[in-house]
């Protein structure tokens, strides 16, 4: 049996489970154009308990109220994706795994290659918090602010994901799983992203989202661990974009399954805690299928970090993330392959700037 990688990595995945309901085609991207085929957004929702905290009208008056319900101790508490229902109640397939071995993996289409971009707005100057460990990054460091963990609401659970900050035209996007934007049948709510998370301090604030985007092939079909890939395009935190603020990694689509990568993520489960941003690195493989692999034995909560291809140390290229695993041998993790599903997604979100 096969697990995933939701919010804190999902020790499931394998029946196919329906998303039904709740997430809509038909979105626009910026200007009132189709989205490309494939891609999906929604506006980020709040739950009936946060908005009967707003006070006043607007953004700020949301934002304000989701800062409230974003405590410390809610942030701790938050569960597992494993424990989300539509990932409990699926059933053990065999055939999954031997259908994604029976499938090599090769590029789609034209190599497509998208530059990281450094900081340039004077506030990112983080306030004085402890450094981090797990590769001990300190405050600030090129990939310490430019990976965070996500928080969220599904079915009045909290869960937890990990995200990173890529470069678009519209400066404003972070990059994760498709599972960390939706599950069950709608998109997850009370959705914030808090950069260089370290053991509950937030020295570059919380980001909250404006919209949630995801593949179709993932929205139609959970099971469909190849289109796992997922957005978030955030809000400006004090006026500012967020790739102004922390910088941005590359991205790339298309290019071969083989290479050297370095993942990062804030996994949660045993042995790890939660609190600091973790590192593997490795030379991929391919999984079959349009999936790739990776010895890495990071748990639940990484999911949705990138792994990251042509990496100085600082910045690198977005090529897989923490996805999901096989409950056989957890020491290997395993990303959707960055092909043309990956590109629409990327594609659709590349000029959004709320």
């Amino acid at each position: 049996m096969r697990s995933r990688l939701g919010g804190l990595l999902a020790l499931v995945v394998a029946a196919a489970t329906v998303l039904a309901g709740g997430v809509g085609a038909g979105a626009s991207a910026a200007g009132g154009a189709a989205l490309p085929t494939g891609v999906i957004s929604g506006q980020t929702p709040i739950t009936a308990d946060v908005a009967d905290t707003v006070r006043g009208t607007g953004v700020a008056a949301q934002q304000q109220a989701l800062a409230q319900y974003w405590s410390a101790a809610r942030m701790q508490q938050a569960l597992p994706a494993n424990q989300l229902p539509s990932v409990k109640q699926a059933a053990a397939n065999a055939n999954v795994q031997q259908r994604l071995a029976n499938s090599a993996t090769t590029p789609d289409g034209p190599p497509v290659k998208i530059a990281p971009v450094a900081a340039t707005s004077a506030l990112a100057t983080p306030k004085a918090v402890p450094q981090s460990s797990y590769p001990n990054y300190p405050i600030g460091h090129p990939v310490a602010r430019t990976y965070g963990k996500v928080f969220f609401t599904n079915a009045a659970l909290n869960y937890v994901c990990s995200a990173t900050v890529v470069n678009t035209e519209g400066r404003s996007t972070v990059w994760t799983a498709g599972h960390c934007v939706s599950e069950g049948g709608a998109w997850n709510t009370n959705w914030v992203f808090v950069p260089n998370y370290v053991n509950g301090s937030a020295p570059y604030g919380y980001w909250y989202s404006y919209k949630l985007w995801a593949t179709t092939a993932w929205v139609n079909n959970n099971n469909d661990l190849a289109n796992d890939f997922g957005a978030a395009t955030l809000y400006r935190h004090n006026g500012s974009l967020i790739n102004d603020v922390l910088g941005g990694q590359g991205i790339e689509f298309n290019h071969s399954v083989s290479y050297t990568a370095y993942a990062f993520g804030y996994p949660q489960e045993s042995p790890f805690n939660g609190a600091y941003l973790v590192g593997c690195n490795g030379t991929t493989f391919d999984n079959g299928g349009y999936t790739i692999g990776l010895y890495c034995d990071m748990t639940g909560g990484s999911s949705g970090g990138a792994w990251l291809r042509e990496f100085n140390g600082n910045l690198g290229y977005i090529n897989g993330h923490n996805d999901f695993k096989f409950p056989s041998s957890p020491s290997y993790m395993y990303s959707p392959y960055y092909g043309k599903n990956a590109g629409s997604l990327y594609n659709s979100v590349r000029y959004i700037s709320p």
